[in-house]
């Protein structure tokens, strides 16, 4: 079952980052922080929703292979890639000392939101195909 097609793709990247950005600024506005690198910062919180996006809608791929191995693989690629745009950026500016761990810490929170959310949804309506097809097979008899 695709729950994440390329007809629903952009809709459900476009409601993730106003969720990731809404929940940054009441962050933000909570603890009085104001951040000198928004648009980057901003720009960042739209490539990592498009980036946890995609390898979610990979699950659909990987179903014949156990669920957690799947999920811990899911969240292991993600962290590599924040890890390695973290390196990358490194190369062109200056980053905190504490760059990797904030990062990895913000996109594990953002993470398993979203991977909460996509399997909840998943598993729903595996029940609801299941259901489906037990009446079927109940109406045939």
């Amino acid at each position: 079952m695709k729950l994440i097609t390329r007809k629903n793709i952009i809709s459900i990247v476009c409601i993730s980052f106003t969720l990731i950005v809404m929940g940054k600024l009441i962050w933000e506005k909570i603890t009085g922080f104001t951040d000198a690198n928004y648009t980057e910062n901003i720009f960042i919180c739209f490539g990592f929703s498009v980036m946890i996006t995609i390898i979610l809608a990979i699950h659909y791929y990987l179903q014949k292979f156990p669920f957690i191995p799947v999920c811990i693989g899911q969240y292991l690629v993600v962290i590599g890639l924040v890890c390695l745009g973290i390196w990358i950026m490194g190369h062109f500016s200056e980053i905190a000392p504490t760059a990797y761990r904030d990062m990895i810490l913000s996109v594990t929170i953002l993470f398993v939101f979203c991977a909460i959310v996509y399997y909840i949804l998943f598993f729903r309506q595996i029940r609801r195909t299941n259901e489906m097809i037990d009446s079927l097979n109940s109406q045939s008899r």
